[in-house]
């Protein structure tokens, strides 16, 4: 089997040559950066993951398998998650307020926000 060509790294600047598309220092910072900013299941302890399926419950309870929507109309969805209003990784507290949305609307939101982000920098 060939093996795959060596191609310069895709941070603007390094010359490193890897067969991949990160040189090993530069994935090793994006990971440490994904830890860092990115909470997933994993890193969420239980009573984390016992107050979001309380909020989705809660939402559930009181306007059923509606999303409030996000940059669209509230619309009909079984998927509801709860996130953070004022995210963690921009300097909102870990205990802070939830929000209940579809995840089709939460990743909209996700994405939006690390995108003005970028602009910032």
């Amino acid at each position: 089997m060939p093996r795959a060509s060596k191609r310069v790294c895709a941070v603007s600047g390094c010359p490193a040559m890897q067969a991949d598309r990160l040189c090993p220092p530069h994935r090793a910072e994006r990971e440490r950066h994904q830890r860092q900013t990115t909470p997933t299941k994993r890193t969420r302890t239980w009573g984390e993951q016992k107050r979001r399926k309380a909020a989705v419950d809660r939402h559930r309870a009181t306007v059923g398998n509606w999303c409030p929507g996000y940059q669209r109309p509230a619309h009909p969805a079984a998927d509801l998650t709860a996130d953070h209003i004022d995210e963690i990784s921009l300097g909102g507290a870990p205990d802070g307020e939830l929000q209940v949305c579809c995840r089709s609307c939460n990743s909209a939101k996700a994405g939006r926000r690390q995108a003005s982000d970028l602009r910032k920098s």
